[in-house]
């Protein structure tokens, strides 16, 4: 009973935080979108003169780099996010690892609704409107949810560096350094 309390209590005092962290989250994704948005250059069709829609083999290959440039910007944005979770969560333990990992999954759905919903879309109906010598851009989307898996390891990369990084208590030994014997606590750190 009194683990579970104290386990609540971390919990609670945690709160402010995760909220902190959430915020983070909504922020470099949004970010993370404009960013998406403004580096893909999308190919268009052309409407020719018996109204076919034509695209040049270049353009095919460009409608794959949407996918190249989400996972890209998800690396970067990733790792932001998991420096953030490392920062705010480190002494929690092993829980910052899933914390990490949620927040660069959710980083990557929020800016892919973002990316989705600044670029251009409704294709079929654009190409339906169009005229003779009309360009029309293909819509701006993702098209596998793959690099959601860049995003969320992007995430955890900088939890997994800290972790090997971080001096632990239970590493080195410490001297008792008081003249009752007793020395650092069990298990803490040593800073």
């Amino acid at each position: 009973m009194n683990n579970r309390q104290g386990s609540s209590g971390q919990w609670r005092r945690l709160r402010p935080w995760l909220t902190v962290y959430v915020a983070a989250i909504v922020v470099v994704a949004v970010v993370a979108g404009f960013v998406w948005t403004v580096v893909v250059r999308l190919p268009s069709y052309t409407i020719d003169s018996t109204y076919r829609a034509v695209i040049l083999e270049s353009g095919l290959s460009q409608i794959g780099a949407t996918d190249v440039y989400y996972t890209l910007v998800g690396l970067v944005a990733g790792l932001v996010i998991g420096v953030t979770a490392w920062v705010l969560f480190r002494r929690v333990g092993w829980p910052v690892t899933l914390l990490a990992v949620a927040g660069g999954a959710l980083a990557g759905l929020i800016t892919r609704g973002v990316g989705e919903f600044i670029g251009a879309r409704d294709f079929e109906k654009r190409i339906a409107q169009a005229a003779r010598g009309d360009s029309v851009v293909v819509d701006f989307t993702s098209h596998t949810w793959v690099p959601l898996a860049v995003w969320a390891g992007g995430a955890v990369l900088p939890v997994l560096v800290g972790s090997f990084v971080r001096r632990r208590g239970w590493i080195a030994h410490v001297p008792a350094t008081t003249p009752g014997g007793a020395g650092e606590a069990p298990g803490e750190p040593v800073e």
